[in-house]
């Protein structure tokens, strides 16, 4: 009975030692506030082993009602995100100071880095779609990456009286 807190606390530490660069609670896409000066931001590592410290998610994969890979500038894909209702005025209120730096998340890790454009006034009858430039470099990128965010979109809630 001595040794039960001893080999709790060793198990405690060994959990933690091994403990994942991203956060444990991460949704399959997010994007969050760069914040590289905060040193209690968490912390998060791009494909290429840069890493970034982040804000908590201002978008999540969630708030987004559908996801388009298409052609940008150059030979780069830009990724298209249709929010939900609700997550508009956030996002417009998120994106109106400008020069803000944001970072987009794919499964935890960063996928890019852009400046978050102000969408400027809403209007009457029209959705917000956010342009994240850059997302893809191939064709194949942009296939992949939208079959991911495909399957792993939640899928809407079904009618109860079914």
């Amino acid at each position: 009975m001595r040794f039960l807190p001893l080999v709790l606390l060793i198990l405690f530490a060994a959990g933690c030692g091994s403990a994942p660069v991203r956060p444990a609670f991460t949704d399959f896409l997010e994007i969050r506030e760069l914040q590289n000066d905060d040193p209690l931001a968490s912390r998060f590592v791009s494909n290429d082993g840069e890493e970034y410290r982040l804000d908590d998610p201002v978008l999540s994969g969630k708030h987004i009602s559908r996801f388009q890979v298409k052609p940008g500038t150059g030979d780069m894909y830009d990724l298209h995100l249709t929010l939900t209702g609700a997550m508009e005025a956030r996002w417009r209120r998120f994106a109106r100071s400008r020069g803000r730096q944001a970072a987009l998340l794919v499964d935890g890790r960063v996928c890019c880095v852009f400046t978050v454009p102000d969408p400027g006034a809403p209007k009457e009858g029209s959705v917000l779609i956010v342009t994240i430039p850059d997302v893809a470099e191939t064709q194949e990128e942009a296939e992949e990456m939208e079959r991911f965010f495909e399957e792993n979109k939640t899928s809407p809630k079904k009618d109860s009286r079914e």
